[in-house]
This record gives structure tokens, sequence and C-alpha cells, in this order.
């Protein structure tokens, strides 16, 4: 049987969430059985706006019949006539309303291989509790949810105005496409049958994404204590933990398929720090998240005063790479983890991903 990377918590259940706030932080109890490795579950996919129109359009809006292609090749359909649209990158494309009482953007990320059902909800639930952390009242009115898709429809409120939103996700051959339309609540008879023919135009082509960049949306990430920033996948789901190792608090993303990790544990002692107790404390913090029967295989000083850890765990089959680092009484661990069997589709992206390490 394969071994799986497992959460030890969850910000939302995977099922209907019917308020999101701020980024949840859930705590649990360490497991006493320490042959997993303890990595919890799920947490701006789309830059919503919140603006008051001047004036609201009167016309029924129109979907335009030039067809829109994005640059990456990878989907296309038919956009809004007369809006304002720009792309970011070559995976995604916003539009909105020349009134502002509407938008939509679009995206296709690549994911490595095809998700099973489990990990595409995982997906979704992400970047729907990215998206909406911010708003306020946000709630969950409708669901549908097949083998590979799914449609969430909510309301919620920016400031004084309130919204409703309408989240499309479609996994294919080792994508996920999504598509987030949004217009004020009130105006939700008018824009309908548009959006419902834009999703109706959607063309999906996978292959054109074959050797590109693995979850390309980034959000980024500023570690306690604010040690450093790191680029994270906007679909990768959040924990947070306080009770695996006293003093210290443990963050993290977790693949949607809970195969791959990037976890930050910052240690406060409340003393200077020295070198010989950075060192030995790095390797219990380390024993304490993955194993004590961890082994490291390299130790390298870097430049910039971090010291970078190769290391494995051979019972659990697991392989990570550890940077540390201690300033005054704090101390932090950031390290990228990945099993074994899926290192060739996760390796490269987490060193990618701690590439975007800056202090």
């Amino acid at each position: 049987m394969e071994k799986r990377i497992v959460y030890i918590c969850f910000l939302l259940s995977i099922g209907i969430f019917v308020t999101i706030g701020c980024d949840s932080e859930i705590k649990e109890s360490q497991a006493d059985n320490t042959d997993e490795l303890q990595i919890p579950t799920p947490t701006e996919h789309f830059d919503l706006t919140a603006e008051e129109p001047v004036e609201l359009e009167t016309e029924v809006p129109k979907i335009s019949d030039q067809l829109y292609v994005s640059p990456s090749n990878a989907y296309t359909l038919n956009l809004p006539e007369g809006w304002n649209c720009s792309e970011t990158g070559e995976f995604q494309v916003n539009c909105q309303s020349t009134d502002h009482s509407a938008e939509l953007a679009a995206r296709i990320t690549a994911t490595g291989y095809e998700f099973e059902q489990k990990a595409f909800l995982s997906f979704t639930h992400a970047e729907l509790v990215q998206a909406y952390s911010e708003v306020k009242e946000y709630v969950e009115i409708e669901r549908q949810e097949e083998l590979g898709k799914l449609k969430s429809v909510a309301t919620w409120r920016v400031g004084e105005v309130y919204w409703l939103s309408t989240d499309w996700f479609f996994k294919k051959n080792g994508t996920v496409f999504q598509i987030s339309t949004l217009e004020h609540q009130s105006l939700n008879a008018k824009y309908a049958n548009l959006f419902n023919s834009i999703v109706e135009s959607i063309e999906v082509s996978p292959a054109a994404l074959q050797g590109a960049k693995l979850y390309a949306n980034r959000v980024s990430y500023t570690a306690p204590e604010a040690f450093f920033k790191v680029e994270i996948p906007s679909a990768w789901g959040r924990y947070v933990d306080s009770i695996t190792v006293e003093n210290t608090i443990i963050e993290g993303f977790t693949s949607p398929d809970q195969r791959a990790a990037v976890q930050i544990a910052v240690y406060n002692r409340g003393s200077l720090i020295e070198q010989k107790l950075k060192a030995e404390k790095t390797l219990d913090i380390m024993r304490a998240q993955y194993g004590y029967d961890l082994r490291v295989s390299h130790d390298k000083a870097l430049p910039d005063g971090r010291e970078r850890l190769a290391w494995f765990v051979d019972r659990k089959g697991i392989t990570g790479i550890s940077y540390f680092d201690s300033y005054a009484s704090s101390l932090y661990v950031f390290s990228i983890v990945w099993e074994e069997p899926t290192g060739f589709i996760y390796q490269s992206l987490l060193e990618e991903i701690a590439e975007t390490f800056t202090r």
C-alpha cells in the first residue's frame, strides 16, 4: 500500500462550508502514532474587487462572437462583449464590466498528473478559501459536485457592497480549469444567462500544458516573526500546529494529494540561541515532525548564513530538504518534503518554491 502524507487538522471540511472569515487556524493534538508524517490540511486565486458602480449599465450584457485563446493555448472561451480584459501570465484572464458591477476570471493549472476526486476537491477547497478569506459574511448557498467537476455559488460582502459569486472547477488530464464569475447580488438575473453561456463555450486542451510550470499561480507567505517570505501555490492547503513541539509554531502547506508539503517551524526560546543549541534544536524539531529515525544525508552552510540539510526517513518513504537559521531568541526551520514515489512530480516544484525564499 502506498504511504501517504497525512493531515493532522482541517481548516474547513471538504463538504459544504457556510462561512469563511480570515484564514482559519485549527489546532489539534499530536497523534500518538508517529509512523505517519504529520502534515495537516487545507488553506487569491482571483483579485476580486468590490467597487460601487458609478452608473449601472442598463443593456443586457452579451457574449462576444470572437473566441478568446489563452496565451498557453490550453483553453478557449467566449468572453463578455465590451468588457475590459487583461491577462495575467500565460494561464489567467480577468475581465470587468465597464460599470464595475460584475467580473470574471478564468485560469488553468497544471497539476502534474490526473487527480483522484478527493485530491480534486482538496484543490477546489484551498482555492475557495484563498479567494474569499478576506470577505465578510461569506455563505455558500449552492454546491454541485460530480466526478471531476464542482460548482459553488456564494454570497458575501466587501464594505457595503453585497456580491454573488459562482466558481466552476473542471479537472482534465493533469490540469484543473477554473472560472469565477461575480456580480452585485441584486443583478444576478441580469448576468446569469451571460455567465452560463460563457461556461458552455469553454474548451480545454491539457496537452498544451505538457511540460508547463506546475501550480503556476502562487501567493506570498510571510513566516512568523517575519523571518522570510516564500511563494506558495494558491491551491495548496494551509494548516497551523502549535502542539507538536514546545514553544514552536509550525505552519505548512500541503499539495492536494497530500504527498508533498512546505513547512515552516519557528521556535522561540526567550533567550539568546547559541550555535550549538541551534543545531541541536533544529534536529529535535525535525525529528518530532518526521520521525526519530530521520537521517541527514548532506549538510551545507549557505552564503546567506542559513544551513541546508538534505534528509530522508526510510520507514515512511519520505525525503526532504530543510533550511534553518536563528536570530536572537528565535529559530526557524523551513522544509520541503515529498514522498519518494512522487518525487518525479514534486521535487523540482518544491525546489523552485524554496528558491523564492527571501529574507
